[in-house]
């Protein structure tokens, strides 16, 4: 057994008993350069064994998405910033898709002195922000409603998005991963993402820093076929690096 392939077994069993390991502990446990233990991360990862998150890895497991009230509880603080950011994006007079999620949600209250806005969106929870404010221009996309998101899907909801245009689209999204891109749970999801960035001049994707690193089940997007990444988290190297080279702005809440 080659050096490497021993220290890939150590940080493997490192990995099932701990769940995780970090670049920092294993460079000073194992006396080798961070550069060769994010190569045998990497390589971990190309063997579907961890999966990489920043300063280290994860066992690589099957993610699932947590159900929709769960997720309101996550990350709050930062959502709130995020959320604060993407509205500020948001001129007077502007038609913007508002997609479903958690933290695009945190950017209606923001929205309530803009001027002429047209807000067009598959979500009932953003629907239900402006019932009470008769002056908003606010159009729910029709289709199959699905409870655990609280949005509209399908056949009917896809159609109805295609005849629209946008200024602005800001998306949600599950998962980010360095090299295979925006991810999501759930084709319905995924579909219309890619038709909200396909009908507006500039798309937003908005996250929050437990996303990055993460692994989806669908590939929605890649990394250079949005406009901008909001996020209130600091990011690793790999992505900032990846998001430069794409020529995607970073907006830090």
């Amino acid at each position: 057994m080659s050096f490497t392939e021993h220290r890939l077994k150590l940080i493997l069993e490192k990995l099932k008993q701990n769940q995780r390991v970090s670049v920092n502990a294993l460079v000073a446990e194992l006396q080798v350069s961070a550069e060769s233990i994010r190569r045998d991360l990497k390589e971990l990862e190309a063997r579907g064994y961890a999966r990489r998150v920043y300063g280290g890895a994860v066992v690589d497991q099957q993610e699932t998405d947590q159900p929709f009230a769960e997720r309101l509880r996550v990350s709050a603080r930062e959502k709130a910033r995020i959320g604060e950011a993407a509205a500020g994006l948001v001129k007077d007079g502007m038609k913007i898709f508002i997609d479903t999620g958690t933290t695009t949600l945190t950017c209606l209250r923001h929205l309530e002195e803009r001027k002429d806005v047209t807000i067009v969106s598959n979500s009932i929870a953003v629907a239900a922000h402006f019932f009470n404010r008769p002056e908003a221009s606010v159009r729910v996309l029709g289709g199959r409603m699905r409870a655990d998101y609280q949005a509209t899907y399908g056949h009917e909801t896809v159609a109805a998005l295609k005849e629209h245009f946008f200024d602005l689209a800001i998306i949600a999204i599950s998962a980010v991963h360095p090299e295979r891109g925006f991810m999501d749970f759930g084709e319905d999801e995924a579909v219309l993402r890619r038709i909200a960035r396909a009908q507006a001049s500039r798309s937003v994707i908005v996250a929050d820093s437990s996303k990055f690193g993460r692994l989806g089940s669908i590939h929605t997007l890649r990394l250079d076929e949005i406009d901008a990444v909001v996020t209130g988290g600091v990011l690793s190297k790999e992505f900032s690096d990846q998001f430069s080279q794409s020529n995607v702005d970073i907006i830090h809440a």
